[in-house]
């Protein structure tokens, strides 16, 4: 589980994310990321019923996504909200390809720290 503070909650934030974000798009996925005026990076989830229509498979796919970020947030840049938007493959995927796929967007997006 995401501390709260690395969480977004709030639906503005959301709002704010998907009017204003810039797009990055990768196998299975799709993330939108926009600056913000924290220390820390925030993070949320989005898995429609689009991907799936059973709760369980949805919640499998957020979970396993959760994990992957939970893992890299040493390394990750602050001061960014970030949403992660799931598409139908993305149930397909071993958490290996998810974890891929992920690192592959976020590098894309320069959302790690500078060794």
């Amino acid at each position: 589980m995401l501390a709260r503070n690395f969480r977004l909650t709030a639906e503005k934030d959301y709002a704010r994310i998907f009017s204003k974000g810039r797009p990055f798009h990768g196998r299975g996925m799709g993330m939108k990321a926009v600056r913000n005026q924290l220390d820390t990076p925030r993070i949320g989830f989005v898995v429609s019923t689009k991907v799936s229509k059973k709760a369980v498979v949805r919640n499998q796919v957020k979970r396993r996504m959760r994990e992957i970020v939970r893992k890299q947030l040493q390394t990750m840049i602050g001061g960014v909200d970030i949403v992660f938007m799931a598409r139908p493959d993305s149930t397909k995927m071993t958490y290996a390809d998810l974890e891929r796929a992920m690192t592959d967007i976020m590098s894309k997006a320069g959302l790690y720290k500078k060794p």
